[in-house]
This record gives structure tokens, C-alpha cells and sequence, in this order.
């Protein structure tokens, strides 16, 4: 049963498959734009003194490295053309757990800007931990919220990065 995937109830379902080169040439396009819209960002914030590093130190150094991680992630995908090795696409469950993480970062970033980020990444973390273990939802919400104070905590306070408030000014 080459090519097909087995469900519990015996049934068969076909297994998508693609070149691994078109994978890194696609991931590596991603990963520019996403570097990109978030540079443009980043140029926004402030850069401070050397003495005194600003806001927007950190997340340039950040969109850099994923702009140059991306990069070679497509010179890579580049060098892999003579090779035939093809890659799985999900299925079945794994195809809708993957929808599913999907739809929940889509979420985030639509929900930060509107909820801020104490909120949004508690609503964000619950979901995804969740999606990803078996642990019930009580445990998955204090785990977000530790998860989400931690952060604020270390952003806002210790490094003073401004994060988005959102309509509560939390």
C-alpha cells in the first residue's frame, strides 16, 4: 500500500507527496516575507544609544536572522534540484492537526494588535497546547497563563520592549 496512508478503521487514504527542493524553495519565499514584514516593523521602534540599546534593537537582529535563514533555506532547496527525494503531505489527522496550528497563529496575529499580548497569548497558548497534548483545558489555561505573565514580565519589565496593550491597556 505504497502511497496510502492506513486510518483506524481500516480505510485507506491517498498520501500527498511533492519534490523536498520545492518545499525549501516555497518555505524559503515564506520566510523572506515574513522576514520582510517584520523588518518593516522593526525599523519602526526606536534604536536607542550603544550605551543604552532601544526597542527596536532586537527585533531587527531577529528579522536579519530570519531573513538570512531564509535565504539559505532556498539555496539549499536550489541545490537539492538534481535530487528526486520527495516529502509527505499530512493526512488524515495529522493534516487537520496542522490545519488547526494553522488557523491558531492566524489568530494570534489578528487577536494581538486587538486583545494586546497578556491576553492574546494566553488565548493563543491554551489553544495550541491543547492542539498538541492530551492535557485538559483547566491545565492548558494555567499553563498559558504562567506562560504569557513569564513573558510579559521579562519583555515589558526586565528588557522594557513595548508589546502591543490592546483595548484593555493591560
Amino acid at each position: 500500500m505504497a502511497g496510502c496512508l492506513k486510518r483506524r478503521c481500516g480505510e485507506t487514504m491517498e498520501n500527498h507527496s511533492f519534490a523536498k527542493w520545492k518545499a525549501y524553495l516555497w518555505m524559503g519565499a515564506l520566510g523572506i516575507l515574513l522576514s520582510g514584514s517584520y523588518l518593516w516593523g522593526a525599523l519602526q521602534l526606536p534604536f536607542g544609544r550603544p550605551a543604552q540599546p532601544g526597542a527596536g534593537l532586537f527585533p531587527v537582529v531577529v528579522g536579519v536572522i530570519l531573513l538570512m535563514a531564509s535565504l539559505a533555506t532556498i539555496w539549499e532547496g536550489l541545490r537539492m534540484v538534481r535530487h528526486a527525494n520527495e516529502v509527505d503531505f499530512p493526512a488524515g489527522t495529522d493534516l487537520v492537526r496542522l490545519s488547526k496550528l494553522i488557523v491558531y497563529l492566524a489568530g494570534y496575529f489578528i487577536l494581538l494588535p486587538l486583545l494586546g499580548f497578556p491576553l492574546a497569548s494566553v488565548i493563543f497558548c491554551t489553544f495550541l497546547i491543547h492542539a498538541l497534548s492530551d492535557v485538559s483545558w483547566l491545565r492548558c489555561a494555567v499553563y498559558a497563563i504562567l506562560m504569557a505573565a513569564s513573558a510579559t514580565y521579562l519583555f515589558v519589565h526586565l528588557l522594557n520592549v513595548p508589546l502591543p496593550r490592546g483595548i484593555l491597556s493591560i
